[in-house]
Parts: structure tokens; C-alpha cells; sequence
């Protein structure tokens, strides 16, 4: 996202962030970081509903050279893989593939464990009828705008109260008590990280550091319902990551 563009100022960031970590010149810490199971909605790549063949012709023009790889980690065979990878599209454009290559970078240059999640929890109903929540925490009561297309996941910043413990506080959402489940286990894993630079803990489900393994997968942890370690969709973020670095 060219917009959100880093300003090298010589004193906080004397060099481009990814020229810094790529040479192991960032803070050698652990690190924890994730993104939500849709950050942003497919309409930010394609306008109309996703099917297999205008899924098929993005995937085309995002991946000239690399068409076949490309076709088998993003799924799009059926209506519903072509829903779920229009919106993995547009959430990786617009957060997940670059905090991605930053835990990534981190891991192989700083010398620390790095934990990745997939915070995949979504909102609940609201409280009140023709209430329209916005991408960052606030809604929009009646008027012309339209409508987002119906979640799929976690919109982007949808775990903010989740994080902070204060899901009482926002009157707008119907919270369950499968929603205080989840803030209580999120919460649990950030407050063991700040203390011990490990989220894992007594009662948690244990979340693998994020290294690749003797096959090269990586696990990451779910933070859902049912919070669970997984292995991360590795070949389509490494595809990504191999066309985003030949365009530089």
C-alpha cells in the first residue's frame, strides 16, 4: 500500500525497514505478530462476485510467469474457493503478506523466536437493527452507504476489543460467551509474551514458534472459538514473495 510508505529519517529509521532487517540490523527480540482472516473484502480486487473465471483471470494478471503455481495456492475451483481466495488476495495486498515477510525476515536474520497468528474470530450481531460496523471499530447509522458484502472472517481491526479486555464497553455488538472466551485466551497469550517473551501459558492451547520445520512448514496459531495451531498457507505467501522481490 504505497500510501503507508516509511519515512526514513535518518534517526528512527536511518535506512528502509526492509533493507535493515534483511541485514539483521533490527532489535534482536522475540517477536509476535499476526493479522485478521479478512482484512479486507474481495471487493478491493474484484468488483463483482468472485467465480472461478474472474478469480482464474486475476490470478493471470497479478501472476503472469508463474500461472500454475499461482492456480495451486489460491485455490478457485468451486464458488466458495473463489470467494475465500478473492478475499485472501485482498487481505494479503492489504496487510497480510507484508506482516508475513516481516516475521519472516525477523526470523532468519534476528536470532529469536518469532510467534505468528490468524486472529479469525468474527464480530457478532448487532445490538440494533440498520447498524453498519466500519473497518475500524466504529459504525454507521443509517444513510446512503453501502453495505460491506457479509464477513467471511475477522475484518480488519475486529480483535481490538478482543486484545484490550473491554469487550463490555462497545454497546454496539451482541458479545457471547464464546466472545469473552476468546478475548480471555488472546489476552492470555499477549500478557504471557510481554512477561516472558512466550505466550505460552497454563490453561492455553500451545502456540509453536514460527520456524520453518524439517519440511518447511510453519505453524502459526488460529485464535478462534476453538484456538488451535496450524500449519500457514507457506506456498502462496513464498509465491508472493518471489514476484514482489523481482519487481523491486
Amino acid at each position: 500500500m504505497p500510501r503507508f510508505g516509511p519515512n526514513v529519517d535518518g534517526y528512527f529509521f536511518p535506512e528502509v525497514p526492509a533493507k535493515i532487517f534483511a541485514e539483521g540490523k533490527q532489535a534482536k527480540v522475540p517477536l509476535l505478530a499476526g493479522w485478521n482472516s479478512e482484512e479486507m473484502n474481495s471487493r478491493m480486487v474484484i468488483q463483482e462476485t468472485p467465480t472461478s473465471e474472474n478469480v482464474k483471470a486475476l490470478l493471470t494478471k497479478m501472476f503472469p510467469k508463474n500461472a500454475d503455481e499461482a492456480a495451486k495456492a489460491f485455490p478457485h475451483g468451486t464458488p466458495e474457493e473463489a470467494q475465500q481466495t478473492a478475499t485472501d488476495i485482498a487481505s494479503d495486498r492489504f496487510i497480510g503478506f507484508s506482516t508475513w515477510k516481516w516475521l519472516d525476515v525477523h526470523g532468519k536474520t534476528s536470532g529469536k523466536p518469532v510467534y505468528r497468528y490468524l486472529y479469525a474470530r468474527p464480530r457478532p450481531p448487532t445490538v440494533e437493527a440498520g447498524v453498519t460496523p466500519n473497518l475500524a471499530g466504529g459504525v454507521t447509522r443509517g444513510g446512503n452507504t453501502p453495505a460491506p458484502p457479509q464477513a467471511r472472517g475477522a475484518v480488519h481491526s475486529a480483535e481490538i476489543e478482543y486484545a484490550m479486555g473491554n469487550l463490555g464497553t462497545n454497546k454496539v455488538f451482541k458479545w457471547s460467551d464464546e466472545d469473552y472466551k476468546v478475548s480471555k485466551t488472546m489476552q492470555g497469550y499477549f500478557e504471557n509474551f510481554i512477561k516472558t517473551f512466550n505466550p505460552n501459558g497454563a490453561g492455553l492451547p500451545n502456540w509453536p514458534v514460527g520456524t520453518p520445520d524439517a519440511n518447511g512448514q510453519v505453524s502459526r496459531i488460529r485464535i478462534d472459538v476453538d484456538t488451535h495451531a496450524e500449519s500457514e498457507p507457506r506456498a502462496r505467501y513464498l509465491l508472493q514473495d518471489q514476484v514482489y522481490s523481482a519487481e523491486q
